[in-house]
């Protein structure tokens, strides 16, 4: 990317003052900025306030002293052009329109509208939108969803939807997931979805790229941007409108046209771009992304506490594109060692439930059991399945927190050997009943799954969406070493 365009990109995630028009005492951005590092280079303005959030509030960006080098526009439709004329003639380096009710209407005196505000904006300021949410930058404390500001971290997000962005970025900050940047653009009258893709493709912050997307105004130059980057770096993309009805609500949301599913696919495909089918996917699939080493192949060992699960767990793994080999001699005859006969399944799935608790009998950990796995030749990824918090609780009563605590830091020392030492790839799935409403279980289950997170694990609420991430990483890296 050349200089000149990088120093645009800087103004626009790395801004030195930021200001928002429309600040109101109940708006989000001002709410959310107030909240970041950003505070003391924040300016208001709203001729309607002489205060807000313990701020002076100017009557307009004019009156400012000094530039501004980002702002963010939230006033009715019709006041933008003025508005936006007002940014260029201050000098402002980028300009986010959070403001709705343009082309996407369908309305055609809203279409005008919009291309007036373009022609505005055209060759004198670097424009987001409009109708969108705009930037989170974690690291220089841009951000639009109050209270919610992850920790710096590698995932870069991309979306036409604001509240897909909005979502992408808090249910992330709770499944431990760590962003670059987050970007919603709208309408994209200026700044389109191939302007960020080659930004982020060569971002240095940025290590994984999820793409939520309605459709394109340019084909040719999406699809080269998404070649350029999926070279880089993984690239996963979520699109949205793949039915029909989809389709006229992605028309009537950002003003798009959608195309058909055949033609995403195929260009998603061509360019190494890998699609998920929905959100949670796509979440699932980054979070792995950002944490784990990628499987060099399908074989994938399973350690679970349940004969039944193992059966389901195999079926999972298979459907998902991805194999349950049987452990080598050398496999077995260690965990033999380990475990006693009765009552287990020294296969694959390894069903050794004694190991998990102590059991007389038994003459090994369960990190044992994983370091031995992790040995293994055919084996290049471990899922380990926990869901014992209930019977822990109706064996132990009230010493099942400290049991918990040694048990979890057993698996830890195991699933830390085999990713760092064997650079096995490693899957979390702490399951708990969704419709549980005990408090104590809940806590038992947030303990354990907090203990993973902290040792940058990846962490899944259910076994499938453990598999398919999983599946995902392995198509991405057979993709890549391919290509």
């Amino acid at each position: 990317m050349k200089e000149e365009r990088l120093r645009k990109f800087e103004y626009i995630f790395n801004p030195r003052t930021v200001a928002v028009i429309g600040a109101s005492d109940s708006d989000g951005f001002s709410q959310a900025l107030m909240g970041t590092k950003l505070r003391d280079s924040l300016f208001l303005v709203n001729p309607k306030y002489k205060e807000l959030h313990g701020k002076r509030c100017y009557a307009s960006i004019l009156d400012i002293e000094g530039g501004i080098d980002y702002v963010v526009i939230a006033v009715p439709a019709l006041l933008v052009p003025r508005v936006l004329a007002e940014c260029i003639e201050k000098g402002v380096k980028a300009v986010h329109v959070f403001t709705a009710g343009f082309s996407e209407t369908g309305v055609e005196e809203r279409k005008v509208l919009e291309d007036k505000v373009q022609k505005i904006a055209r060759g004198k300021v670097s424009l987001i939108g409009p109708n969108c949410m705009g930037i989170c930058c974690p690291k220089s404390g841009l951000a639009f969803v109050p209270g919610v500001l992850t920790e710096e971290g590698p995932v870069g997000v991309i979306s036409q939807s604001g509240t897909f962005a909005e979502q992408f970025l808090s249910i992330g900050e709770l499944r431990n997931v760590k962003f670059s940047k987050v970007i919603s653009y709208g309408n994209a009258i200026d700044l389109d979805c191939p302007d960020f893709l080659e930004y982020l493709a060569h971002d240095s912050e940025t290590e994984v790229i999820a793409l939520y997307i309605e459709g394109t105004k340019n084909g040719k130059r999406l699809k080269a941007a998404m070649t350029e980057a999926a070279k880089l770096k993984p690239v996963l993309a979520l699109k949205g409108g793949v039915t029909e009805h989809g389709r006229r609500a992605a028309s009537s949301h950002t003003g798009s046209l959608a195309g058909s599913p055949e033609i995403w696919s195929s260009l998603f495909r061509q360019a190494g771009v890998i699609q998920v089918e929905d959100f949670d996917e796509l979440l699932d699939t980054t979070l792995a992304l950002s944490c784990v080493p990628l499987p060099l192949g399908k074989g994938t060992a399973m350690i679970t506490n349940s004969g039944g699960f193992s059966v389901l767990e195999t079926d999972l793994c298979v459907k998902a594109g991805l194999e349950v080999p049987q452990f080598t001699k050398e496999t077995i005859a260690e965990l033999r060692k380990m475990v006693p006969l009765a009552g287990t399944s020294i296969n694959n799935p390894l069903d050794a439930w004694p190991i998990f608790y102590n059991t007389p009998g038994t003459t090994g950990t369960l990190a044992d059991a994983i370091t031995t796995l992790s040995h293994d030749k055919n084996i290049h990824s471990i899922v380990l399945h926990f869901d014992e918090v209930r019977y822990l609780r109706h064996v132990l009563g009230e010493a099942t927190e400290n049991f918990l605590k040694e048990l979890v830091k057993i698996m830890i020392q195991g699933c830390r050997y085999a990713r760092d030492e064997m650079g096995k790839t490693i899957v979390i799935c702490v399951s708990l009943d969704a419709y549980s409403e005990d408090e104590v279980d809940r806590r038992y289950h947030l303990l354990a799954k907090k203990a993973f997170e902290r040792e940058q694990f990846p962490v899944y609420p259910a076994l499938g969406a453990a598999i398919k991430a999983l599946s995902n990483l392995y198509r991405y890296n057979a993709q890549y070493r391919n290509s």
